[in-house]
């Protein structure tokens, strides 16, 4: 029995060496521990593969909305509502430079 490296696995997953070794450490995927070493046999691997593999499309999920959040959404349309124009979304007036209001009045 032949057992690979993690820097092979790495390769042959194409994740990182760090994944493979926190994968290890939370018992996620096959391997033997010789002292400080990892090392994977590529039978296990491939059968730890196929109990992974996921068929055919998944469903989209659907977004759940915390409690009260409708009426966060009716706020922040008011809100906007209030402030915006219907012109391009700009604001009535530029505060910072007065944009919009006749000359002379300050």
């Amino acid at each position: 029995m032949a057992l690979l490296n993690v820097t092979e696995v790495s390769e042959w997953l194409r994740v990182k060496r760090s994944t493979l070794y926190l994968w290890a450490e939370q018992g996620m995927i096959p391997h033997v521990k010789l002292g400080r070493l990892l090392r994977f046999d590529r039978g296990e691997i491939e059968a730890w593969l196929q109990n992974h593999r996921v068929e055919g499309i998944p469903e989209p999920t659907s977004h759940r909305r915390r409690h009260g959040t409708d009426s966060v959404d009716t706020l922040i349309a008011t809100a906007k509502a209030a402030v915006y124009t219907s012109c391009r979304g700009k604001p009535d007036q530029d505060r910072a430079t007065r944009k919009g209001e006749p000359y002379g009045s300050v």
